[in-house]
């Protein structure tokens, strides 16, 4: 690649999850001797900051249509995104105008909810992109979909976890080039050093278990709320609760949020849990409240046990609770505890157990970091995204000087 050749990046978050995290480190990692990183987003967010500090141009073009099939409604969303679409012209014209300046020869779609405005604005400029699998979709026809698209159309396809490649490829109907899919882990930095929020060092004898997920049905919030009852119910004051992360489901035509968090909250005030569990918003910070925390717990009903919640506290050295069957991240009584099926009380009852052993955490964070070293390590992760790159953009005839976007 020569010097003056540029990366695009699609990101659909703008900082306020997971895929526009695990993005940043990506960047800030990579060894940008050879090209130059462009970022778009869909919407303001902190990441917008951590990009200037590193010198990375960023740029919010809110006209970047997203369609991400979920559990329902699927009609009506692939609707609002048509509708979305109408101010594609006006997207594409500022991607071609960042193409022309910059000397952009490849886009990195960064979440499958960009897919389809991500495919098509690379086929208009004539420019191989990249598809970043991070999440797993539900099964159905608006899915496949999606994924055909991908398949067919993407230079290469990136997935964070083999269960994610293997969900992509069981739910096509076409053969699948395993050549071009790679299985290639998040980034999580060295966070050894970081100091815990304020709100997480108010009552330093009681033991703190956090969540870092937004919140829906699916991410199973609410069974957090179960288990504070249960240690209410037994008898257990010493521990405390912070739910960090924002509303995820919003109505579709109005854009409200759904009542999953007011119920949560409402039902938080019912059972006279105020003092043990704390909603606490959107933080920027993670790994400051991962630094405050003695466990994190997530109880998924998605079966994922390997969210960025889970790999930055694997980087932090905090003994997860969580649930699924897959065991690379959290192994059951090595690193943390995992289980296939939730139940409340064995929740509790592990919980308890390192509440009341200062040796079983320590052994288990010393785990976690190990683990973490090696599998989201940011040199290494890094050096196997770049050379994705550096194999299409040699193998395209892109790479020519008299090239020109058209």
């Amino acid at each position: 690649m020569n010097k003056s050749n540029s990366i695009l990046f699609l990101d659909v978050e703008g900082g306020w999850g997971g895929s526009s995290r695990s993005l940043y480190y990506i960047i800030k990692f990579l060894d940008r001797t050879n090209f130059k990183p462009i970022v778009l987003m869909r919407k303001k967010g902190p990441v917008q900051d951590m990009y200037k500090k590193i010198g990375v141009a960023c740029f919010v073009v809110p006209e970047m249509a997203s369609f991400r099939p979920a559990d329902r409604k699927n009609l009506v969303a692939f609707i609002i995104y048509a509708w979305r679409m109408r101010k594609y012209l006006k997207f594409s014209g500022k991607v071609r105008e960042l193409a022309n300046s910059y000397n952009i020869r490849l886009i990195h779609v960064n979440h499958e909810s960009l897919a389809l405005t991500g495919a098509l604005v690379a086929w208009q400029l004539g420019l191989p992109w990249v598809a970043h699998i991070r999440t797993l979709l539900t099964p159905g026809w608006f899915a496949r979909r999606v994924y055909g698209v991908i398949a067919r159309y993407a230079k290469h396809s990136i997935f964070i976890t083999n269960p994610n490649f293997e969900h992509f490829r069981d739910m096509l109907k076409i053969p699948l080039d395993s050549t071009k899919c790679s299985v290639i882990h998040n980034i999580t930095p060295d966070t050894t050093e970081t100091i815990a929020l304020d709100e997480m060092t108010r009552s330093s004898q009681k033991f703190k278990v956090l969540s870092l997920t937004n919140f829906a049905p699916s991410r199973g919030v609410d069974r957090i709320i179960e288990v504070a009852e249960a240690l209410k119910n037994r008898g257990e004051s010493d521990f405390e609760f912070f739910l960090f992360g924002q509303p995820s489901q919003v109505n579709a035509i109005t854009g409200l949020p759904d009542k999953y968090y007011e119920n949560l909250q409402k039902r938080v005030h019912k059972l006279g849990l105020n003092r043990s569990v704390f909603f606490l918003g959107h933080t920027a910070h993670p790994e400051k409240a991962l630094a405050g925390c003695d466990a994190l717990l997530k109880l998924t009903r998605q079966s994922n046990p390997w969210g960025r919640d889970i790999i930055e506290a694997l980087a932090a050295g905090v003994p997860i609770l969580t649930l699924g069957v897959f065991t690379e991240f959290v192994e059951d009584g090595v690193n943390g505890y995992i289980t296939k099926n939730y139940n409340v009380e064995n929740i509790v009852d592990r919980l308890l157990n390192l509440s009341k052993s200062s040796e079983l955490c320590e052994k288990i964070s010393e785990a976690n970091r190990l683990k973490a070293k090696v599998l989201f390590n940011g040199e290494e992760r890094a050096k196997d995204i770049l050379a994705v790159y550096t194999n299409i953009l040699n193998s395209n005839s892109i790479l020519a000087e008299s090239y020109q976007v058209r």
